[in-house]
């Protein structure tokens, strides 16, 4: 493992980017921001509230998840966790980010009137729509459930697939397009969907949790984050109370562990000429890492 950079106050929502940096959200300091190979980071565009998970997406730009913002826990010099709800909270929602001039503007903010709670985390499927997760809202003595969605990326339309889910966040496709991949943070489950159409989703019947199959459990030793997948099929999952990326090869198999030393493991991605690179998110000391993995890292959709 290389340390990239620890110049980053809680990072998330690493893409790695042709030229060979990586762009990665910065929950802590409300931004997106330009990591070079060389570690040094600019700023690209003020995002505020909580900007928890980016992909990148048609013309090029940057589709962001922003939870509206939350309290921070100090863990210790340098190190911070998410907590509840912040009092200054702004509603959840899907931003679009313009590279070039840094321009921000808000996609969807709500579905049929009610406010998005706490958007985490979404993925391209190549027909011009996205996935993403609605985590949910924690309070002190109370939470909001979260939810799976689908919209276009013009901003025109935004679908309910699921409700009702606990703490939903890494999302990811086959490289098939088929399967839609779901881990849920506080149960430490992913759950599987068979794709009907762009948008639609295949429910098997009760009692089936949220009409998903279960691809993976590890027995509630690891509250997962997020989701990224190999060219051959494979789930990786960022884990975080593992310290640790875990590689699922299969429904329900046990998991290849590839450790990381930092007690928040949240999210990664794949990159490098040969895809064999995996970046990763380590918040709980504020850095970006990479490593090198067996095999390539599936090349993701950004427009359709």
């Amino acid at each position: 493992m290389k340390v990239i950079t620890q110049d980053l106050g809680y990072p998330e929502g690493p893409i790695a980017m042709p030229d060979g940096s990586v762009l990665v959200l910065d929950i802590y300091d409300e931004a997106l921001k330009r990591v070079s190979p060389s570690g040094q980071v600019t700023r690209i565009a003020a995002l505020p509230g909580g900007p928890n998970g980016a992909a990148l997406g048609p013309e090029g730009a940057v589709f962001v998840c922003n939870n509206g913002g939350t309290d921070w826990i100090d863990t210790g010099p340098g190190t911070r966790r998410t907590g509840p709800q912040s009092a200054g909270y702004r509603g959840g929602s899907i931003e679009r980010v313009d590279l070039v001039t840094g321009r921000v503007e808000t996609l969807y903010d709500a579905f049929e009137g009610v406010g998005l709670r706490s958007p985490n985390d979404l993925v391209f499927d190549g027909t011009g729509g996205f996935y993403f997760t609605d985590f949910g809202k924690r309070r002190a003595h109370e939470m909001d459930l979260g939810a799976v969605y689908w919209a276009k990326a013009d901003g025109s339309e935004i679908r309910l697939l699921v409700s009702g889910m606990i703490s939903p966040n890494g999302i990811a496709l086959s490289p098939d397009g088929n399967s839609l991949y779901v881990a849920e943070t506080y149960t430490g489950r992913i759950w599987m969907w068979s794709i009907e159409a762009p948008g639609q989703l295949r429910k098997a019947d009760w009692p089936a949790s949220y009409g998903a199959t279960l691809f993976a459990s590890p027995g509630g030793i690891a509250r997962f984050d997020g989701l990224a997948v190999a060219a051959s099929g494979a789930v990786y999952a960022a884990a975080l109370d593992m310290c640790a990326v875990l590689e699922f090869q299969g429904p329900l198999q046990a998991p290849r562990l590839h450790p990381l030393p930092d007690l928040l493991v949240t999210n990664l991605c794949f990159g490098g000429p040969d895809m064999r690179t995996c970046y990763a998110t380590l918040s709980h000391d504020a850095r970006l890492v990479r490593f090198r993995v067996a095999e390539p890292g599936l090349v993701l959709h950004h427009a359709g």
